[in-house]
């Protein structure tokens, strides 16, 4: 035993969890090393786990088959991977019922007590934030009502307005193109008292607006979780946005080199690998969840009363996407577009690709808050002469280069309602 009541909750679950992998068979044919593996010293041993790498994703990919063959049922829902590479994980329904008071968390160490919550989140598309979040609200005793990303944004105006929702659940995506448009404003969402994010960064363009427009709109994550492994921690009052309270009793989280995979010095930023600590059907072990940050454990107790671990999250491990045979990251698309526009955020740009037959389009659209057309006309030219950018347009199969102001509420989303940084654009049907 140690003097961390923490440590040994999370020793005994990680201890407990080893045992029931070692017990399947058919785990460990997928990890023979398994057996070596007996404290959280030892895991280091087990690979890491993708939705997608080198090999296609196949360990993942067996551990969702065996996920679906388990006995007792369960909610099975689409994981990361790309379009159409998707892959499913059924989590077992104690999973599914342990995980929602984890979720509720953040409502017991405040004094907010929503009473009419409006979830806009993507329903169906076997996804589980929708489902996730309703089961938070039945948690805390609040009312739903269960519109779903798809109504329109007018007709979920109305319902807020006609029920006095004091709580909206939703995707930043969703609340700007709701609090933006131009048939909505405060006679319809006037009720609302907090708005409730989860599945991808709220900018801080879009908390300064809605902080600027809505004073009396209180905005705060739903917390921080994933598809594969569910709850990692929840954001309580106290936290800034990007910080979230560790669910150290129910997920292990290794910070490493993105390249190396070695541990980095404590309190130092590294990716994200989590190993779930929860009973479910298929053990995660060391999945890379392609997050990074950094564990703060020398905070001393929150204001909120919680003991555990902070987790500062600071961002996605390089995205990237390959174009005319080339790769091309994240970083380097905002360092071309920074020496123009310095202050430039992630948020405010998407690369959408546009494939055809004899190569790729490749549309910056860049949110016209941030961009007037003057600007927009001048980046154009320069990027027809900058080094990595005019080396880009020279590429076999690169058809071409714009530059195109866009409505925040007019990038491409994904079902989910998330706005990816690079996105390929679905083929217009040809007419028959």
């Amino acid at each position: 035993m140690s003097n961390d009541p923490l440590m040994d909750l999370s020793a005994e679950a990680l201890a407990q969890k080893l045992a029931h992998a070692r017990s399947l068979p058919w785990f460990r044919a997928l990890y023979p090393r398994i057996l070596e593996v007996q404290t959280l010293a030892d895991l280091h041993r087990l690979p890491v786990l993708a939705v997608e790498d080198e090999f296609g994703g196949e360990l993942f990919s067996a551990l969702g088959d065996a996920s679906h063959r388990a006995p007792g049922g369960g909610l099975t829902l689409t994981s990361g991977g790309s379009t159409g590479n998707r892959k499913q994980i059924t989590h077992s329904w104690t999973f599914n019922a342990a995980i929602v008071p984890l979720g509720a968390r953040m409502f017991d160490v405040t004094d907010e007590h929503p009473e009419v919550v409006i979830n806009c989140l993507t329903a169906g598309e076997m996804q589980g934030a929708f489902h996730y979040a309703t089961a938070i609200v039945q948690h805390i005793g609040a009312r739903l009502l269960p519109a779903g990303s798809q109504m329109g944004v007018q007709r979920i105006a109305e319902l807020i307005q006609s029920h006095s929702a004091d709580a909206l659940m939703c995707t930043p995506s969703f609340a700007a193109a709701l609090f933006n448009h131009e048939n909505v404003g405060s006679e319809q969402l006037g009720s609302l008292r907090w708005l409730y994010y989860i599945g991808e960064p709220c900018s801080k363009t879009l908390r300064n607006q809605l902080a600027r427009d809505w004073p009396k709109l209180k905005i705060r994550s739903l917390g921080y979780s994933s598809t594969e492994t569910g709850p990692i921690g929840f954001q309580c009052a106290h936290l800034e946005h990007g910080f979230y309270h560790l669910h150290a009793d129910a997920m292990l989280v290794e910070v490493v080199d993105p390249l190396t995979l070695q541990a980095v010095a404590e309190e130092k930023t590294g990716e994200f690998l989590l190993t779930p600590l929860l009973p479910d059907h298929a053990p995660l072990f060391r999945y890379r969840i392609g997050d990074r940050g950094r564990i703060q454990r020398t905070v001393t107790n929150c204001a909120c009363g919680s003991s555990m671990p902070v987790l500062a999250l600071e961002g996605r491990v390089e995205t990237s996407i390959k174009l005319g045979g080339a790769i091309v990251t994240q970083s380097q698309v905002l360092h071309v577009l920074r020496q123009i526009l310095p202050e430039l955020d992630t948020a405010d740009v998407q690369v959408q690709i546009d494939r055809q037959p004899g190569g790729a389009h490749m549309r910056l659209a860049i949110a016209e808050d941030r961009l007037t057309a003057v600007t927009q006309t001048f980046i154009e030219g320069a990027l027809q002469v900058e080094g990595q950018a005019s080396a880009l347009l020279r590429l076999p199969g690169v058809l071409g280069l714009e530059v195109k102001r866009l409505a925040r509420q007019a990038f491409e989303t994904t079902l989910t309602g998330k706005t990816p940084f690079f996105v390929t654009l679905e083929p217009t049907p040809a007419k028959s």
